[in-house]
């Protein structure tokens, strides 16, 4: 995806009133090689491309005098009372650039297990890959799980130009057998007994 950005000329928080009045978002391009730039993005197309891309979102900027770059969303600051972005961070990429970042993690098959409590532990995972091997999430397949079964980081495929920095030995999830109702009456039955021997 390629997005036209435009340079800001004016900074502040009225220039940036102004902009999101006008949906604009402002954002800041650095990298390596790059200079700080604050631009302006157009609220609805990057909207669409965190929607088609994640949150790790990597894509193209097209700026006014006709450079193009490959970046990738860094941060999002967003408004603390409302679902509405602020500010975004774009940080530029170099070829073969090693990048760290965090990645979802999704359980898959969980409407297949026909008992237990099924919990996830883990959420995200951390990695280092380079821009051609960003995952948009992680799935995990939990269908096969019994009472008891954990399943861990090392369990998670990932490719081969993917590096993962959490413990291998991290939980992701685990299948836990349900609370029985014998456990509830006995604690219901020794509440009771206590009340009559006050």
């Amino acid at each position: 995806m390629k997005l036209q950005v435009e340079k800001r000329e004016k900074v502040g928080s009225s220039a940036a009133k102004r902009a999101r009045s006008d949906k604009k978002l402002t954002a800041v391009i650095y990298g390596k090689d790059v200079e700080a730039t604050p631009v302006l993005l157009d609220a609805k197309e990057f909207d669409e491309v965190l929607k088609q891309l994640g949150k790790n979102a990597i894509f193209e900027v097209s700026m006014s005098d006709g450079k193009t770059m490959q970046v990738i969303v860094k941060d999002i600051q967003q408004a603390a009372l409302k679902n509405q972005i602020q500010n975004v961070a774009l940080q530029a990429l170099t070829k073969g650039q090693k990048l760290t970042m965090t990645v979802a993690i999704h359980l898959v098959g969980s409407e297949d297990l026909k008992e237990g409590v099924l919990a996830q532990t883990l959420n995200e995972l951390e990695i280092e890959t380079d821009a051609a091997h960003v995952p948009t999430e992680f799935q995990i397949a939990v269908n096969e799980m019994n009472i008891g079964d954990t399943l861990t980081v090392a369990d998670i495929k990932v490719d081969a130009g993917i590096s993962v920095l959490t413990d291998p030995e991290a939980a992701v999830a685990i299948l836990a057998a349900p609370a029985t109702e014998t456990a509830d009456e006995d604690e219901a039955s020794a509440e009771a007994t206590e009340k009559v021997a006050e």
